[in-house]
């Protein structure tokens, strides 16, 4: 089994976020489930954080919800979701040192 790597909350909603500008580049369309976002950036759907994550987000107006099964229950997997054009996707960035002969040669800024 593959360890996964403990991110805060926020890194967690900019995953989202990237799953879906991912999705929407590739001209797959702005829907996803809640089991498909699990699956994107490497969560169990059944997870009560993660579902907390995407109520959260909802209620911010980052996603919107097209379809749940019962209102009274929590978000299940095969909720549908949307993404939000008024929220903005900003990517994370990343700095690499690159080293060429042991010393530094340089850097990279990665998105």
């Amino acid at each position: 089994m593959r360890e996964v790597r403990a991110m805060s909350r926020a890194g967690r909603r900019n995953q989202v976020m990237l799953a879906f500008a991912i999705q929407i580049k590739h001209g797959l369309g702005d829907e996803m489930t809640a089991y498909e976002i699990a699956r994107k950036i490497d969560l169990r759907p059944t997870s009560p954080n993660f579902r907390d994550l995407l109520s959260q987000m909802v209620m911010d107006g980052l996603l919107k919800v097209r379809s749940v099964d019962n209102a009274a229950k929590a978000i299940r997997g095969n909720a549908t979701f949307m993404y939000s054009p008024a929220a903005p996707i900003v990517p994370e960035k990343r700095t690499v040192q690159i080293r060429a002969n042991g010393k530094q040669a340089g850097q990279l800024e990665l998105f």
